[in-house]
């Protein structure tokens, strides 16, 4: 058997809970569900060409990649223009300061990103002010071949200009699970993870066995604009599930893809953690999982350089549900979660390289590994408009002139990996993680800054919750002073707590 780290036997939870998905649905090796899901209307696409924009690309991709650049320059005619190194892009923070982008596109070759280069590139966005939260919502362009990007980028133009659509259908595809036939193949109607996309769309999940995805399998993802992929995942493959050859033949309509699965963003340079030790190694261009799925017919990709966790990439798609929001921005609400979780500030994320000892600490190797998370595509692309509430409603009132009592009541009971906090347990015995209230709202006028957090109260039915303050931090963006506050609360199980009740509340006072 192959040995694995601490780090990556935490990749691996997504595979595990694919065969507890499994059996929660009343899925086994013989049970084979005939009806699956209806597409609903397709999604109205589209890029926000009014923000502020800024095209960037490394020395190289600006001539490589120069016919999707001109494609870029066409669809955001006022962008701003930088040309950086590719190993140093915080060289170019002070242009960035000056322009001030509220979206930016990055043209980068394949073999120049790695997870080192993302991690810069995320902690210059972060420097264009004084607070720990990403400034520049990012999206990077690249493609095996010079036309493999171009036709990335066309590809976005046309759902922009209305000559392509995404269906209106999601697929949740959970990873290979060991708990079924290693050839078995379960298409089912709804989703265990992700319910509240019943309201929107059809909704199929896919759980397999271990032989993943032969020929015959191969259209089996068709029709839906929403792409989940779940598993284990190397940045040549999901193991037991896609590998980077097979994932260019497989027959998808245009699509948003979502993978949670490990390394699945990577384009060249990675860093096996796998035995403590960081060892440097590079995936060859033909057999990647990354530019095999930017080569079909993805618009937009949203997956890892490096060991990240399974439910960030829920926590994006049911953001994107009750947000409506821009590809750029939900990509940004992970690493303001990233901020948040360390208790309001960025975790280290220097650069690694080989030989270096790889983190130990499981909370640590998962808030870098999100960190990680990118985005390929267009930040600005916006796919699909907001079809449920948010998490939580505000009420805020001033107590003098330096006190805030702030009550968060929860709102929405059908999202599901948002009130599951990732990195952390404890609030309960033997549960893997800890609930959590993600909180974001406006402070009043005036308030530029908060200096302490106090909890009040947490009640649901009127019963009182312990709970405990996570981390806090004031975020300055366009104009506007943002409070970001998470409590870590008690759960009895996978994503159930007794907080998880319509009209729970947690009542702060905050300080200045």
């Amino acid at each position: 058997m192959e040995k694995r780290s601490t780090a990556d036997k935490i990749g691996t939870f997504f595979g595990i809970l694919a065969g507890l998905a499994g059996v929660i649905i009343g899925v086994n090796s013989s049970f084979q569900v005939q009806e699956i899901a209806t597409p609903r209307p397709g999604f109205s696409s589209h890029c926000q060409t009014s923000l502020p924009f800024c095209i960037l690309a490394t020395e190289r991709a600006a001539t490589t990649f120069s016919e999707a650049i001109k494609l870029a320059e066409k669809l955001h005619p006022e962008a701003g223009r930088v040309v950086f190194k590719h190993e140093n892009p915080e060289s170019c923070l002070e242009e960035l300061i000056e322009k001030k982008p509220y979206f930016a596109m990055i043209f980068i070759c394949p073999d120049e990103l790695d997870v080192n280069v993302a991690w810069k590139w995320l902690l210059t966005t972060t420097r264009l002010d004084s607070d720990p939260f990403v400034d520049i919502r990012s999206g990077f362009i690249t493609g095996q071949t010079p036309e493999a990007a171009t036709s990335f980028m066309q590809r976005i133009i046309d759902l922009h200009e209305g000559r392509l659509q995404l269906p209106g259908k999601l697929i949740d595809n959970l990873g290979g699970n060991t708990e079924m036939g290693k050839g078995d193949f379960n298409v089912m109607p709804g989703s265990f993870m992700i319910p509240v996309f019943t309201r929107r769309v059809g909704l199929e999940t896919i759980s397999h066995g271990t032989q993943g995805f032969s020929k015959e399998r191969l259209s089996s993802m068709k029709g839906a604009g929403i792409l989940h992929f779940g598993g284990h995942g190397y940045p040549d493959r999901i193991v037991d599930t896609l590998n980077g050859v097979y994932v260019r033949k497989l027959e998808i309509s245009p699509s948003i893809v979502f993978n949670g699965a490990c390394y699945t963003g990577v384009t060249g340079r990675w860093f096996d953690i796998t035995s403590g030790i960081l060892k440097e190694q590079t995936v060859s261009p033909e057999v990647c999982f990354a530019l095999g799925i930017l080569e079909n017919q993805v618009a937009s990709y949203l997956a890892a350089l490096h060991p990240d966790h399974g439910i960030p990439v829920y926590q994006e798609m049911e953001c994107l549900a009750w947000s409506g929001a821009a590809l750029g921005d939900i990509i940004k609400y992970t690493h303001d979660g990233v901020v948040i979780a360390n208790g309001g500030k960025m975790p280290d994320i220097s650069p690694v390289s080989h030989g270096m000892q790889a983190d130990q600490i499981p909370a640590q190797i998962m808030l870098k590994g999100t960190a990680s998370r990118i985005l390929f595509g267009d930040p600005s692309l916006t796919p699909i408009a907001s079809f449920t509430p948010p998490p939580f409603k505000f009420s805020i009132s001033e107590s003098g002139e330096s006190s805030l009592t702030v009550s968060a009541t929860l709102e929405n009971l059908e999202l599901k990996s948002t009130y599951t906090n990732t990195y952390a347990a404890g609030n309960s015995a033997d549960i893997p993680f800890n609930d959590r209230a993600l909180l974001c709202f406006e402070l009043p006028a005036g308030w530029t800054e908060i200096k302490s957090v106090d909890i009040l109260s947490i009640t649901a039915s009127d019963k009182p919750i312990a709970g405990t303050l996570t981390g806090f931090a004031v975020e300055h963006d366009q104009g506007k002073n943002l409070a970001h506050i998470q409590v870590d609360l008690p759960a009895n199980g996978y994503m159930t707590g007794s907080f998880r009740q319509k009209d729970a509340a947690i009542v702060l006072k905050i300080q200045r």
